[in-house]
């Protein structure tokens, strides 16, 4: 069959409108719509050239617009009644003859071109955290099947077969005791084939049969009244129109056409049984019988089936729900994800001949930008301001001190839109019915221009405007979940974390000539007082002997601050996880980077690995030779860096930046700067961000 160029043309002008569409409707994802949409097209345009299907496998965070993205896809393209939607979260709770069910009442074989959705498919993990086989995925192979062929073969339950079966059973049990005669699609001797059965077992045919043992032979209607009726209509419901019963005729088509593969309809399968013997009606059903339980194939080849899932192991942000977190450096980070990242993440969940059949079109969601989650934010209010103003008939304003507000109490950079939407209801859209109540009390009902949303002081405030003038004002003091516990203290916690952060923040800047991304002395987080972000650039450098050692003193530097400003009777347990965060470094340096005077790994492994690979036995360090090395290697960084913030020009950048960290609660990038810059650039140490390659370069 050639192709319809006019019909390929318009498809296209399709896809080319639904790209800009959903382009419209989602921030921050223009180019995973690009990606995804180039292989939908070629699907859309040309299913019949597949072999099987086209597997689009796509992971992100949650609420980044995964599942939404690919039904607004099916909306647009206005196939939504060819979309098959799982949810593996749910199917995962289920044994696997409910999954059978539910796979047989989603699909047919009337059409091999379907877009499936995969979603929530980390739950169909089949390795365990030790990597052993799980006991209950055996229930998902149609799943997997069905990503690798196209084809499922099915067998049809006992139960399902129960009408077919049993019209064979009775109708050869009948003839037995006498011959049936159907003449026209009646069965003209009832009478003399049922005298001979018992009252019970003629109901049971009732239940099958249309006859009448009263009269000695069925009135015969010679002008048959059949409506032409289509694929999955009901058959006329007529005594006099066929003998077996509508009910028992409609699950028999139904199995015949699954075991030929074929879409004929009902009439004409009662057409062609309406004119046939007895003989040739039992011979029709028992093929059908043995055919069905050979099973049958549903053929899905021409497909394209999108697998939706939320990587943790990609994403290792993801376990971060700080909302003090920047939302930049999470995006940047995230960005750097590829295909590679992500096969290793399915390795924890999957086999590898599964993460096979799942191929290479993997689209890499990263984490909102904080300009992204801004958009979101000015796109929810405005479509939200068009439905009041249509719906309703007022207009609404909202002013950037409300954005910021929002901004502020909703994002969550790891976990997407949904906190921004909730949070938007709750500051916004929940105000309306006490705005329309107040206009309404004051008499302004059809007066108001518009209304205008800001935020001052830890309230909202609502200013309905008519002839520019404020008519009606209301003030809505909001509960702040975020904004109190951000809010600066400036009591003795908040002065210890600055003096401990700002000791990081020397440190990093002294040594990496970089300013950190974020400085926090009072955070929302109850198990932290405060951070520092180091920036992205610093996180994905190489991990060489320099960086370590840089590292180790970093995380050293909150503990020497404290030491230094407060006396080391003052010192706190605040410093337990740095502490252990530069043990931990020192000790790996030596035993197992090659960083010591033995390049030689000095640790070993004394049980096997659960996935039963082969341990690598070290060198045991039987003398404690090693662990002397490491202590003096710990000692010599602490006291380089106990030296360096105990410098004039660091101890006075130290203390500058501790009495702000006291009396606010972050530092912006623009003061921390401003504090760096007062170092005299004779003391500073300028990192070489491109050392490996110069030296290659002058290698001779």
């Amino acid at each position: 069959m050639k192709l319809d160029i006019i019909d390929i043309e318009k498809k296209n002008k399709i896809v080319d409108e639904a790209i800009l569409r959903l382009k419209n409707d989602f921030v921050g994802i223009d180019e995973q719509i690009d990606e995804i949409m180039n292989n939908v097209r070629t699907w859309y345009l040309y299913p019949q050239l597949q072999d099987r299907p086209l597997i689009v496998s796509i992971f992100g965070l949650t609420g980044t617009g995964k599942t939404a993205l690919i039904k607004k896809i099916a909306k647009y393209l206005d196939i939504e009644n060819d979309l098959v939607y799982f949810n593996f979260a749910e199917i995962n709770e289920m044994h696997s003859y409910e999954i059978e069910d539910t796979i047989e009442e989603e699909l047919s074989n009337e059409n091999s071109s379907r877009m499936f959705v995969y979603d929530e498919f980390q739950y169909a993990a089949t390795l365990d955290e030790d990597g052993c086989e799980k006991d209950n995925k055996s229930g998902l192979k149609p799943f997997w099947e069905l990503m690798d062929s196209g084809i499922l073969h099915k067998r049809n339950s006992i139960w399902d077969n129960r009408f077919l079966f049993n019209t064979i059973s009775y109708l050869t049990k009948i003839n037995i005791h006498h011959p049936v005669m159907i003449e026209d699609g009646q069965w003209v001797n009832a009478k003399e084939c049922l005298k001979d059965f018992k009252n019970y077992e003629i109901m049971q045919f009732k239940e099958y049969f249309n006859f009448e043992i009263e009269e000695d032979i069925l009135p015969k209607n010679n002008e048959r009244n059949i409506q032409a009726i289509g694929l999955g209509k009901r058959i006329p419901n007529d005594t006099n129109d066929f003998f077996i019963k509508e009910h028992v005729l409609e699950q028999i088509f139904r199995l015949y056409r699954k075991s030929n593969s074929v879409r004929t309809d009902n009439f004409d399968l009662y057409n062609e049984l309406y004119n046939k013997s007895y003989d040739e009606i039992i011979d029709f059903f028992i093929q059908t019988y043995d055919n069905i339980s050979k099973g049958y194939d549903l053929k899905f080849n021409s497909s394209i089936i999108f697998v939706i899932a939320n990587l943790d192991e990609a994403y290792e942000i993801s376990f971060n729900v700080n909302p003090d977190m920047s939302p930049d450096q999470f995006h940047k980070i995230t960005k750097k994800i590829n295909i590679v990242d992500i096969k290793e993440a399915l390795k924890k969940r999957f086999r590898n001949e599964q993460i096979a059949r799942l191929g290479n079109i993997h689209v890499i969601y990263p984490s909102f930008s904080s300009e992204t989650f801004k958009k979101i934010i000015d796109m929810t209010l405005n479509n939200y301001a068009a439905t009041v103003n249509e719906l309703i008939g007022y207009k609404l304003v909202f002013d950037n001190s409300i954005k910021k507000c929002i901004f502020d109490e909703a994002v969550f950079p790891t976990q997407g839109t949904r906190p921004v939407f909730s949070t938007i209801h709750e500051i916004v859209k929940s105000k309306l019915p006490e705005i329309v109540r107040k206009i309404n009390e004051n008499g302004y009902n059809d007066k108001i221009d518009y209304i205008k949303f800001s935020f001052k002081n830890k309230k909202t405030i609502i200013n309905c405007y008519y002839n520019n003038e404020v008519v009606v004002k209301i003030l809505f003091k909001d509960k702040l979940r975020l904004k109190n516990l951000r809010e600066s203290t400036q009591n003795e916690q908040q002065t210890l974390c600055a003096v401990h952060e700002s000791g990081h923040f020397v440190v990093y800047t002294a040594l990496m000539d970089r300013i950190p991304e974020k400085l926090v002395s009072k955070t929302t987080d109850t198990k932290s007082n405060g951070f520092l972000l180091k920036d992205e650039e610093y996180i994905t450098n190489v991990n060489s002997f320099n960086k370590i050692i840089n590292e180790i003193k970093i995380s050293l530097g909150g503990y020497i601050a404290e030491k230094i400003v407060f006396g080391e009777k003052y010192i706190t347990n605040g410093a337990c996880a740095d502490l252990e965060h530069a043990t931990v470094l020192a000790s790996k340096a030596i035993r197992e980077w090659g960083f010591g005077s033995h390049p030689y790994l000095t640790t070993y492994v004394s049980t096997p690995h659960p996935k039963g690979s082969i341990s690598c036995y070290a060198i045991k360090d039987s003398n404690n030779d090693v662990n002397t090395e490491i202590t003096n290697f710990f000692n010599k960084i602490y006291a380089e860096t106990e030296e360096l913030l105990n410098k004039k020009e660091w101890k006075s950048m130290l203390k500058e930046s501790s009495v702000y960290l006291s009396q606010h609660s972050s530092m912006p990038k623009k003061k921390m700067k401003e504090i760096y810059n007062n170092v005299p650039n004779e003391v500073k140490v300028c990192q070489n961000g491109s050392y490996y390659r110069d030296k290659l370069k002058e290698f001779k």
